[in-house]
């Protein structure tokens, strides 16, 4: 799975890598990102690539009550096209959640949490589908969901889940432009390339904790 992850890339280099066409505002650095928060995404709009905030935790359109979102974090690569809560998103809503690194938590030693990031830092886009949701009051709320699949055997030992993550511009193209969704699907595997892993401070255990030394390795506690 996915749940908490970092961006703190300045907003400049940001635009760069994901050819956006909006830049409204900066990237406010985050080494703690939960969910339930407003958080960075792209998607594909008639002028091109756009940036906006989102809350973390989709919310079908067809939800009675929000409340629902904060079960709906992650969405599983397997079952995406079927499950009644996704499978609208990802036919027709599908987004790029940029992100430097994400944390998980080792099975073997409590909660200690590790950082998982690529080599140098480099940003990504964790896959990901989004929902519009409008309220009896006429209010509305963005909302997406990380999407997972099967860790890769550099995460296997720690969890069995991973977000799907993709570090190349023509998967960001194809998972945004594509509408086969054989094709799309086919995009949704474990990482391929090199992770870096090492444990962090248990101080990220605690969502309202931020900052650099989040991310900094410590020894395993």
């Amino acid at each position: 799975m996915c749940g908490r992850f970092t961006l703190y890339i300045d907003s400049k280099k940001l635009n760069t890598v994901f050819h956006l066409t909006n830049s409204i505002f900066d990237c406010v650095p985050s080494y703690n990102i939960a969910p339930g928060q407003d958080i960075q995404v792209i998607t594909q709009g008639p002028e091109g690539r756009v940036i906006s905030y989102m809350k973390w935790g989709l919310i079908p359109y067809w939800a009675k009550d929000p409340k629902i979102g904060s079960r709906l974090i992650n969405a599983r690569a397997e079952t995406i096209d079927c499950k009644p809560a996704f499978r609208n998103a990802f036919r027709h809503n599908r987004c790029l959640i940029p992100a430097e690194g994400f944390y998980e938590w080792m099975k073997t030693n409590g909660k200690q949490p590790v950082y998982v990031s690529l080599p140098d830092r480099q940003v990504f886009a964790f896959a990901g589908i989004w929902s519009h949701w409008k309220a009896p009051d006429s209010s509305t709320i963005n909302s997406c969901s990380i999407i997972t699949t099967d860790s890769n055997e550099c995460i296997r030992k720690i969890h069995d889940r991973m977000p799907v993550i993709f570090d190349q511009e023509q998967q960001f193209q194809a998972w945004l432009e594509q509408s086969d969704t054989s094709a799309l699907k086919d995009l949704l595997k474990p990482y391929a390339g090199v992770l870096e892993v090492y444990p962090v401070s248990k101080a990220v255990n605690f969502s309202k904790t931020d900052g650099p030394e989040l991310i900094k390795s410590v020894e395993m506690m």
